[in-house]
């Protein structure tokens, strides 16, 4: 396995690729629109990256930081990929390019009765595995439940809160 990453920006060549990943990964609800997701690529508050093995890809990652704390909005491995030590090669790149950050990142929430709740038990584990633990509170999106998990610091809601808020000043352009 030999892992690397190139940054999705408006000179990326396989936007279709990921696209397809990014719909398969994630529910329509926990989406953004794609087009804000590429728009958003060039601000200095958010990293998108591809990773392969190769020439072939096998996962991405999106995240916004201000250089203190880096938030987890999307990362996805190629259902192919998963259980093959992906996943934890691209956290143990991110933990790399993010040294001295808190890293956040939420899971739906285990605690609770759902068609996936072995799937989140696993997400759960997975992450605990790779050294995140509970951040002590959770937030509701779109009705769904979802737990906090840090790594590398301490972050409580209202500090990832004007996170949210920067980035939705700044990238987004809404004042809200």
């Amino acid at each position: 396995m030999l892992l690397s990453s190139k940054k999705i920006d408006g000179d990326f060549s396989e936007f279709k690729k990921v696209k397809k990943l990014y719909k398969e990964a994630f529910p329509r609800r926990e989406r953004m629109k794609f087009r804000v997701l590429q728009k958003s690529a060039v601000s200095p508050l958010v990293e998108w990256l591809a990773y392969y093995d190769g020439e072939e890809l096998v996962g991405f990652t999106y995240l916004v930081s201000d250089g203190a704390l880096a938030y987890l909005f999307y990362f996805a491995v190629c259902s192919s990929k998963r259980s093959l030590g992906y996943g934890g090669k691209i956290l143990s790149d991110l933990k790399a390019r993010r040294n001295g950050e808190t890293l956040v990142l939420d899971i739906e929430a285990c605690g609770e009765p759902a068609k996936n709740s072995e799937q989140r038990l696993r997400r759960r584990a997975f992450y605990m595995r790779n050294g995140f633990t509970p951040a002590g509170f959770e937030a509701t999106y779109r009705g769904v439940r979802y737990d906090a998990m840090k790594f590398g610091g301490e972050c409580g809601k209202q500090r990832l809160m004007q996170l949210f808020k920067q980035y939705r000043r700044e990238v987004l352009g809404k004042n809200k």
